[in-house]
């Protein structure tokens, strides 16, 4: 999850630098390998790489590649292919084909210009279509916390018809920018882009999209969707590892709970805190399809407020620590003051809560709960990876 906020901090120490950088992404995997689309890299103009883009088999060749493109200014799509036998006997990553797109890198622009490029291009007709303004509008959103996707065509890299890609940057929430360099393709992979922010956890992919009779193009979509929230109702000593461990694993976290002694920055670093447990003070808790909620008040009356609260709103995943004859009784009294109870509100209802680990300590409750979270947001079950397939599901 922390991915991205790492591209802004190294694209911002490298524009002051004084070097050149180029940055590798990848951008389609065939099989397995060890990192998955989106995966980033900065290589100097001396060939020092900055992040992962495998498990060490591919970072030498690509650094490699990576100071011809700085050289030439030309971007490129470099194809490996990962032999079983060649990466296990090295003890490096997995099988699998794996494509990189590396491009030189151009500054990160300052906010003022950021704000500058916005109010030209913006909502214009006449738009970059493969400017360094689209690329800074992704980079800006991310920045911000802010859903947005950038899409860069790659079938025209090397064709020797721009040295640039060609660019779409549309966001979750604004007006889009840059082009793909044909308009009904703009208009597909907008409508793509729509989709994808209806899900909960949508993935970087490359796409293969036609849009004409006989023309079909390869459009890589980096996707950013801002850090998943997990909200923690109870500021008990059982909260502290559970918000510790929420942290820890990249979500942002917000503890909910009335008493100032218990809910502070000391017991929950990190987190955003909430002095409440009235029912209408939970307002500014903004809940939608990327919010986990998780209810231990130990107190039943703010349990029944805060699971009458969550059932109402988008959140996939609500857990409710403790037995579940607790919960059945909670559930009676929301009942009995009048709330309809549908079956596929109930359907995100998780009690007993977490992953059955065999938990004992609130250590381990804490990491029960929240590799249950991760499951749901990701997909997955949570079984044993013992027999499977493959580990990780297709793009």
């Amino acid at each position: 999850m922390r991915d991205h906020a790492w591209i802004i901090n190294m694209i911002k120490e490298a524009k002051t630098s004084g070097k050149q950088y180029a940055i590798a992404t990848v951008v389609n995997v065939k099989g397995s390998a060890y990192r998955r689309e989106g995966a980033k890299m900065l290589v100097d103009e001396e060939g020092k790489c900055t992040g992962m883009i495998s498990g060490g088999c591919l970072e030498a060749d690509v650094a490699e590649v990576a100071k011809q493109v700085l050289e030439t200014g030309v971007p490129t799509v470099k194809t490996y292919v990962m032999d079983e036998d060649l990466v296990w006997g090295l003890g490096l990553g997995c099988p699998g084909t794996v494509e990189i797109y590396i491009e030189p890198l151009h500054a990160f622009s300052t906010s003022d210009e950021r704000q500058a490029s916005a109010e030209g291009s913006f909502g214009n007709q006449d738009v970059p279509t493969h400017g360094d303004s689209v690329y800074d509008a992704w980079l800006s959103a991310i920045e911000d916390e802010r859903a947005g996707i950038l899409f860069t065509r790659l079938d025209t890299v090397g064709s020797g018809q721009t040295p640039a890609p060609f660019r779409l940057f549309v966001p979750e929430a604004g007006e889009s920018i840059g082009s793909t360099g044909d308009l009904s393709l703009d208009w597909l992979v907008t409508a793509k882009a729509r989709q994808l922010f209806l899900q909960k956890n949508p993935k970087s992919a490359s796409l293969r999209v036609p849009f004409s009779e006989e023309r079909e193009a390869v459009v890589f979509a980096d996707v950013y969707i801002p850090p998943a929230e997990v909200i923690i109702f109870g500021a008990g000593h059982d909260a502290v590892p559970l918000a510790k461990t929420s942290v820890a694993a990249g979500f942002r976290t917000t503890v909910v709970d009335p008493r100032p002694a218990y809910n502070t920055e000391d017991r929950f670093p990190g987190t955003t805190r909430l002095l409440t447990d009235d029912k209408n003070g939970f307002e500014p808790l903004k809940i939608g399809n990327r919010s986990y909620i998780i209810i231990m008040n130990h107190h039943l009356e703010r349990d029944i407020e805060a699971l009458r609260f969550s059932l109402q709103t988008e959140a996939p995943y609500i857990g409710v620590l403790g037995p579940r004859s607790r919960c059945d009784r909670i559930l009676k009294i929301i009942e009995g003051r009048g709330d309809l109870l549908r079956e596929e509100r109930l359907a995100r209802l998780h009690n007993p809560v977490g992953l059955d680990i065999g938990a004992e300590t609130a250590e381990e409750i804490a990491l029960s709960i929240v590799t249950e979270v991760l499951a749901v947001h990701n997909g997955h079950q949570g079984h044993f990876l013992r027999g499977k397939e493959r580990i990780h599901q297709p793009s």
